[in-house]
């Protein structure tokens, strides 16, 4: 009877979660079906498919026709890359530091560092301060202001001091300095964590839009999530990208229908970072073991 319960209960479980992976699977089916459709299938088969009978490329090669696109998803790639190294590398000496219970002020400076995770600094105050730094339209305008992350601080520095303490007396016995040791034992140990928490900081700032659109008024570094929320606000995408002069439009066959173009930009902005996670899924997962564990 408790094999048979058992079994009931895998299955059930198996069941339940095979639902909920097919249920959340179908947005993205959705999105990438309508990138592939052009707009006489899209008109014929009522604005809703799941799966194109004659599917195409035609949104993606207007598309990348533009430099638009194409210069957006460079300034991503920049941010990304800059952002997320600068910011876990700001973060992890941070954390390092911290993790030292013998320092001098240790815990007015937790203190700070847990206000600004409960209170940020408003909209207009960190406008003009990033204004008087002269950092408007420039790059460092979208990474200077989360230079620190504060929460992952305090995860990070729970990881150092979770570390063995024999671990860096032996360093120290065999004449290492804080930095030899910071970067040749700590770092290592804490890697996991690292990788986590980098991918975190890699997701928010590849979907990051909205300091963009306050801080940047030349559209060289506008990112591609402000490119698809410029083209969900704008009713003149189709015409713009449907120009008939340039792609012989007046044959439905070539049109491509403003909802695809959407889709497709959308699929351009979330696949590359998608691409990142199955690099990062061994260190993720024991990152996120350890911070169960020990955290």
């Amino acid at each position: 009877m408790t094999n048979f319960n058992e079994r009931l209960y895998q299955a059930i479980n198996i069941t339940v979660v095979l639902g909920l992976a097919l249920l959340s699977a179908i947005p993205l089916v959705y999105v990438i079906s309508m990138s592939l459709v052009n707009e006489q299938e899209w008109i014929a088969r009522g604005g809703f498919i799941l799966w194109p009978n004659q599917p195409t490329l035609i949104a993606y090669e207007r598309l990348f026709q533009g430099s638009a696109v194409i210069q957006a998803l460079g300034s991503t790639v920049v941010r990304t890359v800059l952002g997320t190294s600068l910011v876990l590398t700001m973060t992890t000496i941070a954390a390092y530091v911290l993790s030292k219970k013998n320092l001098p002020g240790r815990t007015p400076m937790l203190f700070f560092i847990l206000v600004t995770i409960l209170i940020n600094g408003g909209l207009i105050p960190t406008y003009l301060v990033v204004r008087d730094l002269h950092l408007l339209d420039s790059i460092w305008a979208l990474i200077i202001p989360g230079l620190i992350d504060s929460w992952s601080v305090l995860v990070l520095k729970q990881f150092f001091e979770n570390i063995p303490d024999e671990l860096e007396e032996s360093a120290v016995i065999d004449g290492a300095g804080e930095f030899m040791l910071m970067l040749k034992i700590m770092i290592p140990m804490a890697a996991p964590a690292m990788a986590a928490i980098g991918l975190f900081i890699g997701v928010a700032q590849w979907n990051s839009w909205f300091d963009a659109l306050i801080y940047l008024n030349d559209p060289q570094w506008h990112p591609i999530q402000l490119l698809i929320r410029n083209m969900f606000s704008s009713s003149e995408i189709g015409a713009q990208f449907n120009n008939a002069s340039q792609h012989n439009a007046l044959n439905p066959v070539n049109r491509v229908s403003t909802e695809s173009l959407k889709m497709a930009l959308v699929v351009i902005g979330t696949l590359p970072i998608m691409f990142v996670y199955p690099f990062l899924q061994k260190h993720f997962m024991k990152g996120m073991y350890l911070g169960a564990v020990k955290g």
